[in-house]
């Protein structure tokens, strides 16, 4: 998560967007990311924490891992930190060492995974993903609703934003992404 917490995809399907309605509207979710982004950082910092981007890494896997394993091959572990927690799919891990491209000592590892997906340096990185696609979208839904005179964008807006909140305070209230 090079710049941001999520990406036009995560957006795109809490908007029921397809492919071409997301390529379309690409620029436009892509304001409402760095909006969520900074409202993300600036929830930490008003809880006296360090904002979630300063700890955060990622890559991708090379190769599959099974339920377990305790060596992960990444794709670029050079961002990773020697030891600490992570995240594939939402599944928690540990580990206590790195060498090259590889993270060893890995504990917590309750499933299968798939070659090239996303490894998160971050006990709660998902999370803070999922955060700022909700808030992505309210804020996109709420633009939108304000051009239009249905309501519906204005609640759907409304619970994407209070379901972001809820879980953006509790997990700034922890401390750590």
């Amino acid at each position: 998560m090079a710049d941001f917490y999520c990406e036009v995809a995560d957006v795109g399907s809490r908007l029921s967007l397809d492919a071409s309605q997301r390529t379309r509207a690409e620029t436009r979710i892509e304001r409402h990311i760095r909006q969520a982004s900074i409202e993300i950082d600036q929830v930490f910092l008003d809880y006296g924490r360090d904002e979630p981007s300063d700890h955060l890494a990622d890559s991708r896997l090379d190769g599959a891992i099974s339920a377990g394993a305790t060596t992960i091959t990444l794709t670029d572990a050079s961002l990773f930190s020697s030891a600490g927690d992570g995240s594939i799919n939402g599944d928690g891990f540990s580990w206590t060492g790195k060498a090259g491209n590889d993270l060893t000592g890995c504990t917590g590892i309750t499933f299968s995974h798939h070659n090239n997906d996303i490894v998160y340096e971050g006990k709660y990185v998902h999370v803070v993903r999922e955060i700022c696609a909700d808030l992505a979208a309210a804020s996109y839904l709420e633009d939108e609703g304000t051009m239009q005179t249905s309501a519906d964008g204005g609640l759907r807006g409304q619970a994407l934003r209070k379901r972001a909140m809820n879980a953006l305070n509790r997990l700034a209230h922890l401390g750590s992404a």
